[in-house]
C-alpha cells in the first residue's frame, strides 16, 4: 500500500503508540484542528456534509498548485472526531488527485485506532476519507 508520505508518517507514527499515546495524540490533533478559513463561512452551506458521522462534518476543497487544500467544518465539542480528521487533513493537504485517491479505505488498520476509539468512530473516518476522496475529484474536473 502506497500512502501520500505525510499519511504514511502519521500512520507509522501512531502504529507503534500505546492505547494512552494514541488517546494524547488524538487530542493533540484536535486542538490543532484548525478553524474554517473566513472566506468559507458564508458558504458553509455549500460544504459536503459526511452523513456516515453521527457528529455533524462538512467538507469543502479547492486547489492549490497541484495539490489539493481540504478545509473542514467539526464542531469543537467533538475532539475525537475533530482529531481523526485532523489526521486525514495533516495527512492528505497537499496532495495530487491520483495520490487522494488511490488511499484504500483500510489504510487505518496499521494504527490499530479499535484501541483507542469505539467503531463507530472508526466508520466516521472512514465516511470522512470517501468524501474528501469525492470531492477531490469533483473539484478536479
Amino acid at each position: 500500500m502506497t500512502l501520500p508520505a505525510k499519511l504514511q508518517e502519521i500512520v507509522d507514527d501512531i502504529a507503534s503508540m500505546s492505547r494512552e499515546e494514541k488517546l494524547e495524540t488524538l487530542i493533540a490533533y484536535a486542538e490543532s484542528f484548525p478553524d474554517l478559513p473566513e472566506r468559507f463561512k458564508e458558504e458553509r452551506s455549500k460544504m459536503e456534509a459526511v452523513p456516515e458521522c453521527m457528529t455533524p462534518v462538512f467538507i469543502m476543497a479547492e486547489k492549490d498548485g497541484n495539490g489539493i487544500i481540504f478545509h473542514l467544518d467539526i464542531p469543537p465539542q467533538s475532539p475525537t472526531v475533530r482529531g481523526l480528521a485532523s489526521i486525514l487533513m495533516n495527512g492528505l493537504n497537499g496532495s495530487s488527485l491520483e495520490e487522494i485517491i488511490s488511499v484504500p479505505a483500510d489504510f487505518y488498520h496499521p494504527m490499530n485506532l479499535q484501541e483507542a476509539v469505539s467503531q463507530q468512530r472508526i466508520n466516521g473516518f472512514i465516511g470522512v476519507l470517501a468524501h474528501m476522496k469525492q470531492v477531490a475529484v469533483r473539484i478536479s474536473s
